[in-house]
């Protein structure tokens, strides 16, 4: 399937909610600007589970090792802006990660990503399942869905997040040979999604 292995890394807790609440200032605001009680967010905590994420969710641990060691050896004992350290962290990895920083440090954009709906090819389980899931707001990331057929055999499948480049719902064929029990997005909880109750589609009993 698309996309990199996302099984490794910690988990998301509460702190999802805390990360994107729309009281939240951007990282990038100048700091005359922050409420003070946002201060430890957005200078310590924030910016730190960003990074774990682009290291743990997006890059791998090796690209962004390769990376991170890149720009402290380019810009050791030097002034870097943050764009400098945005730039040199594309440039080593060899991957644009835009999206990345204008949703987790330019915006407070927050992630909510729904499992809408399962249907199969034909109407018949066995030729293939359409799973369909929907971006419900501006922030983007990597997708890694967990499926459960009816026998009780799971399955994962991942994508990049240029799959909501141009869009704002993904269909995909799932090669099914049965029925599907239930379809969970990040069942590992590795990602801040805001909104955990449209996580999980199951089938009706």
């Amino acid at each position: 399937m698309n996309g990199e292995n996302m099984r490794g890394g910690r988990a998301f807790g509460p702190t999802a909610q805390a990360f994107t609440r729309p009281t939240l200032e951007p990282i990038m605001s100048n700091p005359d600007n922050l409420k003070e009680a946002n201060n430890g967010t957005l200078l310590y905590s924030k910016p730190s589970a960003g990074l774990v994420m682009l290291r743990e969710q997006i890059l791998g641990p090796e690209r962004f090792d390769y990376a991170f060691k890149t720009y402290i050896e380019r810009w050791a004992y030097k002034h870097p802006s943050p764009d400098d350290f945005f730039r040199t962290m594309e440039a080593a990895s060899g991957e644009s990660l835009q999206w990345f920083w204008r949703g987790w440090f330019v915006n407070n954009w927050q992630l909510d990503v729904g499992v809408r709906a399962v249907s199969y090819v034909d109407g018949d389980a066995a030729k293939g399942s359409i799973i369909t899931i929907d971006n419900l707001e501006k922030m983007a990331m990597p997708v890694t869905l967990e499926i459960k057929t009816v026998s009780g055999k799971t399955d994962r499948v991942n994508y990049t997040a240029e799959i909501w480049e141009r869009n704002v719902s993904w269909s995909f064929i799932y090669p099914s040979t049965e029925a599907i029990e239930s379809v969970t997005y990040d069942p590992d909880h590795k990602l801040p999604d805001a909104n955990r109750a449209n996580d999980v589609w199951t089938a009706k009993k």
